[in-house]
């Protein structure tokens, strides 16, 4: 038992060195964050942050990595709820839009400063996009022309949402957020269902989706 705590510990301080690169990053920009500034705010030592990474650049990917996939799973969860694809996207986009708000430093992260690291983790956030983009390929079994759809409709689709989450967190609008939800729905939905069949299923009420499901409960 004795054994659990260093690792418990170890974690934790792991933890509190990504949190402070997120803060770091969001604050004065990738260029500007340096090892001391990710250990001062962390309240660590710097030989604690040499036993878990080399670099600025290895904290901040972990940081990325680490969000990205605890955004993603919630957003899975969520979707698992819904056997329509249609809600499935409502759902998904609801979780998206609430994180954010909830989370805004994690979100501004994400979606904003992510973009301005290098040309290297520019490429890991647009794999992250299309993994994303692959979500919404279902949509296309939902309509006779969906063979048709251009090949970049998904991807075209992901960047549009990502562009309007980005916009209210750099103005400071994160907690209007989850106000724009039922128009990014109707935006997603209407290359596959129509402006009609999109636009009602946009204005219905969001289906429950409990935080224990989404992981974005407190």
């Amino acid at each position: 038992m004795n054994q659990s705590i260093p690792t418990t510990k170890t974690q934790k301080g792991r933890d509190r060195l990504i949190d402070a690169a997120i803060a770091e990053t969001v604050e004065v920009g990738y260029e500007a964050v340096s090892v001391e500034g990710i250990i001062g705010r962390s309240g660590s030592s710097r030989a604690a942050f040499d036993a878990h990474f080399v670099d600025k650049k290895a904290v901040v990917e972990a940081a990325y990595q680490g969000r990205f996939e605890r955004y993603l799973g919630a957003l899975l969860r969520a979707c698992k709820t819904q056997s329509d694809w249609p809600l499935r996207v409502k759902v998904g986009i609801g979780v998206t839009l609430d994180m954010a708000a909830a989370s805004p430093l994690d979100a501004r992260f994400l979606a904003v400063e992510s973009m301005n690291v290098s040309d290297h983790f520019l490429q890991q956030v647009l794999d992250s996009r299309d993994r994303l983009a692959r979500l919404l390929i279902g949509g296309r079994t939902e309509t006779p022309q969906g063979a048709e759809l251009p090949g970049i409709t998904e991807s075209l689709l992901v960047a549009g949402v990502a562009g309007v989450i980005s916009a209210q967190l750099r103005a400071g609008e994160s907690k209007h957020l989850p106000s724009v939800a039922p128009q990014l729905v109707e935006l997603i939905l209407t290359p596959y269902l129509g402006r009609e069949k999109a636009t009602e299923v946009a204005r219905r009420p969001r289906p429950r989706v409990d935080d224990q499901s989404t992981g974005a409960g407190g």
